[in-house]
């Protein structure tokens, strides 16, 4: 704005030219400062070694850091929530605890992932500048008893209660008589479908040596004469047949040809009518949100490390009616969980 441009009249009274985007841009910038800072202190253990309350002083001879700048640290953390301060003490926040102290049975083993994503995001200019990496790390999920665990204890956290609410509210699903639960794990959502549906039987299908702990989560239950654990690969081997609903969590993540070879077993399984329900990440149509889908997406791009393939809503439609599966609707869970996740439903026409 040039100064002559500038109101000459009662100061206190003038309306702004235009809306002040300060704010918008400030917080913008303070997310990467706090995710930085929190990321570091994670990285550095001090949710660890703040189990048990200590100064700063003594965080600091432990660590081998500058005692004032650790001290600053730590205040960034307390008004965070990630902390508590008694005086000159700091401890890990209670309700943080099961989160950020490794070891305990809720730990977010995820932010070790979210340490790689920080480095791949600074080096973002580079990459846009050279191009994505022409082929990135592969990482090995490792599917044992200890990991299992930790994922239904995961999903005990709200998104299986609210999947099995969304799903029972589906007409189809107080008809039907047999379900499958693709790369079911630990069974739980498959368990939760068996009791709100007293007249549906549930395979439990995943890769050999999970199905043996899901049956574990059968038993404890006490399902066992209407759920049954199944063992293959669901992408090439039969699945049986007969299924009036095919479900998947977030088992699935492979690429186009991959997906494609997936639902056509997933078609072949169902009866005329039936539905696939796909419990996945995926962007809007007009790629505008959700926000955290689009920075994977990106982050996806410029790494190739195939972590997630993801697509838009027609996308995935696109491929599911080439396997034979009819656009049904998709129902967004992202209000009621941390994750903006949705539920994709589709239908098998008749042959």
């Amino acid at each position: 704005m040039m100064a002559e441009e500038l109101s000459i009249g009662r100061l206190a009274e003038t309306k702004p030219p235009l809306e002040d985007q300060s704010r918008r841009l400030w917080d913008l910038v303070a997310g990467f400062e706090t995710g930085q800072i929190f990321l570091t202190a994670f990285e550095l253990g001090i949710f660890n070694l703040l189990k048990e309350a200590k100064t700063a002083e003594k965080i600091a001879g432990e660590l081998k850091t500058h005692p004032k700048a650790t001290e600053k640290l730590l205040d960034v953390l307390v008004s965070i929530g990630a902390l508590d301060r008694k005086g000159s003490l700091y401890l890990t926040a209670p309700n943080m605890s099961p989160f950020l102290v490794e070891g305990e049975p809720y730990f977010a083993r995820y932010l070790k992932f979210s340490l790689e994503s920080r480095e791949k995001l600074l080096n973002l200019k580079a990459a846009l500048k050279e191009g994505p990496a022409a082929e990135g790390e592969k990482h090995e999920h490792q599917y044992d008893r200890e990991s299992i665990d930790w994922i239904a204890r995961g999903t005990m956290l709200g998104r299986l209660q609210t999947t099995l609410k969304l799903v029972r509210e589906i007409p189809e699903f107080k008809s039907a008589r047999k379900l499958i639960d693709l790369g079911g794990g630990h069974g739980l959502f498959g368990i939760g479908f068996a009791q709100e549906n007293p007249h549906l039987e549930v395979v439990i299908f995943d890769q050999p040596g999970v199905a043996e702990i899901a049956s574990d989560y059968i038993e404890r239950y006490g399902v066992g004469e209407r759920v049954k654990a199944m063992s293959g690969d669901y992408t090439k081997d039969d699945i049986g047949s007969g299924y009036d609903i095919a479900f998947e969590a977030c088992s699935f993540g492979g690429n186009a040809d991959q997906a494609r070879s997936f639902y056509e077993n997933v078609a072949r399984s169902l009866n005329d009518g039936g539905l696939f329900i796909s419990q996945t990440f995926t962007i809007n149509d007009d790629r505008r949100s959700p926000l955290r889908n689009l920075v994977w997406d990106l982050k996806e791009e410029i790494s190739k490390d195939g972590h997630m393939h993801l697509k838009t809503n027609s996308e995935i439609f696109r491929t599911l009616r080439e396997a034979g599966l009819v656009e049904e609707k998709v129902i967004d869970m992202s209000s009621d969980l941390s994750m903006p996740m949705r539920l994709v439903v589709a239908r098998k026409g008749a042959e």
